[in-house]
């Protein structure tokens, strides 16, 4: 059974990050990594450009975490938590198969740090000791060479190739899906 209830909410931390709440003060944050072209190039959801739109952003992820549904962490620097270079977390829960899907996203400036490896292990390890998750999967478009380096490097195994399993604007996207089991 999935242990679902995060509150209150739990911040992990490793050497050089922090990941805590997503929260309204993280507005200008939000709109620059989900507003910006790069770091969403391979995430089919609507681009975050107004406050009002990372308003939006901040209360899914709020209500996720509320209903169980979902939690997402900021990935902050460690030093200076409201310096927030990307977003990670479970977006996705399956409770009778004891799985979550995982998701990231980065701002550019970030990228090539190592960051997202980082802060998985961090994620990973609470999902499976504190949530009792069994099965972690991630799905990403196929031509995201850097997201599949991310997971394999961090232990991830190809599971399968889904065609056409969405669209967005007005294109149909692949998914490839990666799984990793508790040890």
């Amino acid at each position: 059974m999935l242990n679902l209830n995060f509150n209150p909410f739990p911040i992990l931390q490793t050497q050089r990050l922090l990941l805590r709440q997503v929260v309204e003060t993280d507005v200008q944050s939000v709109i620059k990594i989900r507003g910006n072209e790069e770091a969403m190039r391979y995430i089919p959801r609507p681009r975050a450009k107004t406050e009002e739109d990372a308003l939006g952003v901040i209360a899914m992820l709020t209500n996720g975490i509320d209903e169980g549904k979902s939690i997402n962490w900021a990935i902050c620097n460690a030093q200076n938590p409201s310096e927030v270079y990307g977003i990670m977390g479970y977006v996705n829960f399956y409770p009778q198969q004891l799985k979550a899907e995982i998701g990231y996203m980065l701002h550019p400036d970030y990228w090539g740090r190592g960051y997202v490896p980082e802060a998985i292990i961090a994620v990973e390890k609470f999902g499976f000791e504190n949530i009792n998750i069994d099965i972690i999967e991630a799905k990403i478009d196929p031509r995201n060479d850097n997201s599949r380096k991310v997971l394999l490097r961090n232990d991830y195994q190809f599971d399968r190739l889904m065609e056409k399993t969405m669209t967005f604007e007005n294109e149909e996207l692949d998914s490839e899906y990666y799984i990793k089991h508790k040890r």
